[in-house]
């Protein structure tokens, strides 16, 4: 494909550079000149070739309305905080363009180009993925194209998905063009038979963290063993890659990347609820000396002494002693590594403490806070992020709310549809509820609630956690604008995970 670098796209979007290309398509880093700070977006193009085919008036107005409505529906499932944004989606000239949001991270591809992951990764990338699978999934739209390079991992560490299948499957026009720009190293043989379903994307993803865990493309895996014997257990050849997790893990990637879709999980909820390995319990060791067996006479007769009943109690205690002292000083280690790492984590923040509500909190150096303390909507503090240039339009912020409930008892569950009525009403019809789910703060159960809205033209993003204690709820809401969102998340979250309550 030619180059656009330097050109001006849509009388609005300047581009810097080209990250990737194929003969098909072309992924570049542009500025939106609309916008006074210049903000960096990431632009898609994609070229199609129908095989020297002259598309008719009729044929092209069918292409450009699947686009159009592709389009639409992308823009839609865009609004979840974990899916690129999409900004805009045009055509020039016969080719096609999507204006996303510049996710400021690499891709699992990119990181593995390094290394591989470890079974807490890939845990974590699993559970992430599929919290977005199960949005995607509800809204009847299926990612058709998971690999490697389409998920994103942020430089806060959430992670993304990307570079959803179905528009290019559209705009491409023909079916052997996408199948050839499809990865076949994660597809599932329904997506080549023009036969996908929800479980297709399962098994995209259980390939790809197969891939990421030992580098290799299988469509089964085997947990390490410290008692594995490779002549005592045939059915791992050597075609199988073995890698360091739990067997419940490799269980569960078997069932994902099932040949057919009926033997897969039928949905990524169901894989969630399999993955949480909370439940299982992690014992130490037994302590030393556990299986000692006590000394035989020449006849072979345990001793039956009177005091042998007293020299075994001795023995016992005596080994509880020795296994305190051993295991002491790892438990010490484990502490001072705990404290240090949190410590760390909170390295540049400053501490605000509210003696009136009784709470401290945590919030970055560079923030400000403003004490606020309205008995009208129980605002106590709102904590600040600096202007980043002086065109900056917004200064994302966290609003410490505190408010007394009823006499009337009420679950977090109710609260929460109170919560989404108050959204409503005091924000307008224009508001996109994205994601309701538990949480914890203040080493309490809470409410997570994002959703998106408007406020004096500029686009906003807010995620709001409550939850209840001293008969009061106590509310930390975060709002940003939607093009930075992902970018204060972690500050954000930080703050909210210092809030300690007496």
């Amino acid at each position: 494909m030619e180059s656009i670098v330097g050109k001006i796209l849509c009388d609005r979007y300047r581009v810097i550079r080209q990250l990737s290309g194929d003969d098909f398509s072309s992924v570049l880093i542009a500025e939106d000149l609309d916008r006074p700070d210049k903000l960096q977006c990431q632009i898609e193009r994609l070229q199609p070739h129908y095989e020297h085919e002259v598309l008719g008036a009729q044929s092209w107005q069918r292409v450009l309305k699947g686009f159009v409505a592709q389009g639409n529906i992308l823009k839609n499932i865009s609004q979840h905080p974990q899916i690129p944004q999409l900004l805009a989606f045009f055509e020039c000239d016969r080719e096609f363009y999507l204006v996303r949001e510049f996710i400021d991270g690499e891709s699992l591809e990119q990181k593995l180009i390094k290394s591989s992951i470890d079974e807490t990764e890939a845990i974590n990338w699993l559970q992430e993925i599929l919290g977005i699978l199960d949005f995607v999934h509800q809204a009847d739209i299926i990612h058709l194209n998971i690999q490697p390079s389409s998920l994103i991992q942020h430089q806060n560490g959430q992670k993304f998905l990307s570079n959803f299948g179905n528009i290019k499957n559209t705009v491409l026009f023909n079916k052997k063009l996408f199948e050839t720009i499809a990865n076949d190293d994660f597809s599932a043989l329904e997506l080549k038979e023009g036969k996908p379903d929800p479980t297709t994307d399962i098994y995209a993803l259980g390939k790809t963290i197969i891939y990421a865990l030992t580098g290799k493309v299988a469509e089964k895996i085997a947990a390490k063993s410290l008692y594995l014997i490779p002549e005592e257990n045939p059915s791992y050849g050597n075609d199988i890659p073995i890698a360091d997790i739990r067997p419940e893990l490799a269980d569960i990637l078997n069932k994902m990347v099932g040949k057919r879709s009926e033997i897969r999980y039928q949905s990524a909820a169901e894989v969630l609820e399999e993955l949480d390995f909370s439940q299982k319990s992690v014992t130490l060791p037994p302590p030393m000396f556990n299986n000692f067996n006590p000394p035989r006479d020449v006849a072979g007769y345990t001793s039956k002494s009177p005091r042998s009943g007293e020299k075994n109690r001795i023995s016992k205690f005596k080994q509880k002693i020795i296994w305190l002292f051993l295991t002491l000083p790892f438990i010490l280690a484990l502490g001072i590594i705990f404290v240090g790492v949190n410590r760390n984590v909170y390295k540049d923040f400053r501490t605000y403490i509210n003696d009136n509500y009784q709470f401290e909190i945590k919030y970055p150096q560079a923030w400000s806070y403003r004490e606020l303390d309205d008995p009208i909507t129980g605002e106590v503090v709102v904590f600040s992020s600096p202007l980043e240039t002086d065109s900056d339009l917004f200064l994302e912020r966290v609003n410490i709310t505190v408010e007394y409930l009823s006499s009337e008892p009420i679950t977090l569950e109710q609260y929460t549809q109170t919560v989404f009525e108050r959204i409503r009403q005091a924000k307008g019809s224009e508001i996109q509820i994205h994601q309701d789910s538990k949480a914890r703060m203040a080493e309490s159960p809470a409410r997570r609630v994002v959703y998106s809205r408007e406020e004096n033209g500029l686009q906003l993003r807010q995620m709001e956690t409550f939850m209840f204690k001293n008969n009061q709820v106590y509310i930390a809401i975060y709002t940003a604008e939607r093009s930075k969102f992902s970018k204060f998340l972690d500050s954000a979250e930080k703050i909210i995970d210092s809030w300690k309550i007496q």
